[in-house]
Formats: C-alpha cells, sequence, structure tokens
C-alpha cells in the first residue's frame, strides 16, 4: 500500500522583522502518521480534543475527509465537517464494551488501501477513545447524586452559571423551578428513611418522564430539586411544573409494608437579565415559600424583578 507523501508548508516570522520571513517544508508520509498516532491521540483525555486530533491526522492523507462520531450511550455526537457522498462506516467495540460509531465521508470513492489505511488508524484510535470515554463517565459521576442520579448541587452551580450567560447572550428566557416535597420529615418518621429514599426517587422519575431533552435537573439537596428550563418563560415552565405536581399527587406507592402518597410544592422564577444567578434562586425560594404559607401541593411564580 502507497500513498504520497504529505507537505506541511510552515512559515516563521520575525519580530518585527528585518529579514525576510524563514519558510521550509516538512514532508509528513502516512507511515509517520501511523508510527506517532499512538503518542498524539494520548496527549488529552478530553473526547472532543482527542477526536480533533484524529481529524487533523485523517486530513494530513485525506485532506477532504470528514467523519461523524456517535455515542448515543454517552449522549455524544460529534459531526467534523459536511458530509459527502462516499462514506465508510465502523461500530467501534473493545472486549464486548461498545465504545461508539464513526463515518468517515469524502467526495471520491474509497480504494482498497484507503479503507485499510483508514482501519489500521482506527486501530489506534479504539485505546485513546476508551480512555477519554473512563474519563468522561468519571467525571459525569462526580456530577450525580447517588440516589436519584440527577444532577447534584455541584453540577446545578456549574449549569446554572453557563445557562444564565447563554441566555443573556442570545436574549433567550431561562426559568428556575425550585421544588420541595411536602411533610417529608413526617414520611421519615412515619415511615423510616428507607420509605423517604423512595419518594426521593419517585420524585425525580417523574420529573424525568415530564421534562424535555433540554432541561436540567438537580437534586440540592434533601427533599429540594432544582430545575432549570432553557429557552423557557415563566408561563411555559409553569405549565411544566404543573405537570410535575398532578403526577407526583396521583402517585400511591407500595415499600413492601406501606402504602404512601405525598406532594410537592414549586416556586419558579424567570431570569431578569440584570440578575445574577444567585438573585434568581433567591426569588424562586421566595415563591417556594409563599406556595408552602397557602397550603402547600401548589405552584406559584415569582413576580419579575
Amino acid at each position: 500500500m502507497e500513498h504520497p507523501s504529505i507537505s506541511n508548508k510552515h512559515k516563521l516570522s520575525l519580530v518585527e522583522g528585518s529579514k525576510p520571513a524563514i519558510d521550509y517544508t516538512q514532508t509528513k508520509t502516512a507511515e509517520d502518521i501511523q508510527r506517532q498516532l499512538p503518542y498524539t491521540l494520548q496527549t488529552s483525555l478530553i473526547l472532543e480534543d482527542m477526536l480533533q486530533l484524529f481529524q487533523h491526522e485523517v486530513n494530513a492523507v485525506f485532506p477532504e475527509c470528514s467523519f461523524h462520531y456517535q455515542n448515543p450511550s454517552m449522549k455524544v455526537d460529534i459531526n467534523s465537517a459536511e458530509k459527502y457522498h462516499h462514506r465508510c462506516h465502523y461500530k467501534l467495540e473493545m472486549n464486548g464494551d461498545y465504545l461508539g460509531d464513526l463515518s468517515f465521508t469524502q467526495s471520491k470513492k474509497f480504494s482498497q488501501a484507503d479503507i485499510i489505511f483508514l482501519e489500521d488508524l482506527l486501530s489506534l484510535l479504539v485505546y485513546p477513545l476508551r480512555n477519554c470515554l473512563l474519563y468522561r463517565k468519571a467525571l459525569a459521576s462526580a456530577l450525580l447524586d447517588d440516589l436519584t442520579s440527577l444532577g447534584n448541587r455541584a453540577a446545578y452551580e456549574k449549569s446554572l452559571h453557563r445557562e444564565i450567560d447563554r441566555a443573556k447572550r442570545h436574549n433567550i428566557p431561562l426559568s428556575l423551578v425550585l421544588i420541595d416535597i411536602d411533610n417529608f420529615k413526617i414520611i421519615n418518621d412515619n415511615f423510616g428513611h428507607m420509605t423517604g429514599d423512595r419518594a426521593l426517587k419517585i420524585l425525580a422519575d417523574m420529573i424525568n418522564q415530564n421534562l424535555r431533552g433540554s432541561d436540567m435537573a438537580f437534586r440540592f439537596g434533601g427533599e429540594e430539586f432544582v430545575l432549570l428550563l432553557t429557552d423557557t418563560s415563566i408561563h411555559d415552565a409553569q405549565v411544566a411544573a404543573e405537570r410535575i405536581r398532578e403526577s407526583v399527587a396521583q402517585i400511591l406507592s407500595h415499600d413492601g409494608k406501606n402504602s404512601f402518597g405525598f406532594t410537592i410544592s414549586l416556586g419558579i422564577a424567570q431570569l431578569d437579565m440584570n440578575e445574577e444567578g444567585y438573585h434568581l434562586f433567591e426569588r424562586a425560594d421566595m415563591a417556594l415559600y409563599e406556595a408552602k404559607h397557602m397550603g402547600k401541593n401548589i405552584t406559584v411564580c415569582a413576580k419579575t424583578p
């Protein structure tokens, strides 16, 4: 199998140059890429960065080649560039573990030699890819609540800053919903902490069933939960909140010994473009306090500041 040498031309300019810039040409062969690729890909554990390095090396041999990487179980979908007509598709696995699907596309048909070369590169990709996925899982688990598998408080803080920046930058609405289980202490006292944990899991399930894919849910602490509803006005947030509240109120659960039900109270605030995250949370918290004061099992919307 032969591939042409690849020339990468670099220019180095002198600072406040009184002399001409220096030109030199460094030749990189397909064999060089195969030899250096394992070391190149090990320089980053960030999946997106590692795949960008991989794409750069592939493009040294196939300048028009784009790739599309998907891993639905990890919620990853990375598309490098425009898709072309001719395509090679691979399902990546290692020792029975699914690592994702990767497709190469280009404007001209892949030759047999091209395919063999790409498959050689893929064989060098799988170990770094697995390491990046394991690292991604470790980071994600550090931001998850162990009991409910929702985001934890650290994840909430991180997401809140990001979503507020996004809302202000694009001038789109962002609503925060604060949820609290009514009389949670009575559930724990009457039925035990295992039943209390079951109530928390039930609420987390109801939240997941009633939110869109773009919405974010977190267990803030104890029996308190927070929702961040992107591109959502306070009116639409109230509709979503009421859907969750009504779903929870209809549940009668059995823990093996007892049957129990519970209700929730909710407070909602929509981001004002001049406020910070802590103020948005405070307004939702005040609305939640009002819901509790009004008799619980109710949703209250905060007034515009």
